[in-house]
């Protein structure tokens, strides 16, 4: 067993228990980490979280009664990236993180490379901002996209042609300005 779990049960006696948040990555189970696995076995009970914490009534009485302890898998952007056989980025190049609750129009100027996470239901108008912003910078872009990275439905995709056909919520794009 994990030393870091040990400590954290020896640390909380005050406590009821405790609770751990663990990232599981991208999908591959293989891609968890070794402390994310672990802890999951290590745990007697594993609770699987509502919509959103706001939603979820076990949230607030955890809040008051267990510690938390965050555990990180390996993120999707960087398992994406090594699926693709690309870095995210070179030397002194920027790497923007945008999440799909983003407005897309407002990430037109970055430069480097930009990640676009969980962007499935914002596919269309993200494609459409990037075809207009490549004709307004123009700077050479190289697009990719993978859709369920790590899982047996996986989709790469490569350029903005393809990155049409993607479809769901899982999906990573990357686009990188030179």
């Amino acid at each position: 067993m994990d030393k870091q779990i040990e400590r954290a049960g020896d640390d909380n006696k005050n406590n009821i228990g405790v609770l751990y948040g663990i990232g599981v990555g991208p999908g591959d189970p293989e891609l968890m980490t070794l402390k994310a696995i672990n802890t999951i076995k290590a745990c007697d009970i594993i609770a699987i979280p509502a919509v959103s914490k706001e939603e979820c009534y076990a949230y607030s009485i955890v809040q008051a009664g267990f510690t938390a302890v965050m555990i990180s898998g390996v993120p999707s952007f960087c398992a994406a990236a090594a699926r693709l056989g690309i870095s995210l980025g070179e030397m002194m190049d920027e790497i923007h993180i945008i999440p799909a609750s983003y407005d897309v129009r407002d990430t037109v100027g970055y430069g480097g490379t930009c990640v676009y996470m969980k962007s499935g239901k914002k596919l269309a108008e993200l494609i459409e901002v990037l075809r207009t912003g490549e004709a307004i910078r123009k700077k050479k872009m190289t697009v990719y996209g993978v859709t369920n990275c790590g899982m047996e439905s996986e989709r790469v995709y490569r350029g903005l042609d393809e990155l049409t056909e993607a479809k769901g919520y899982l999906t990573i794009v990357i686009v990188k300005y030179s």
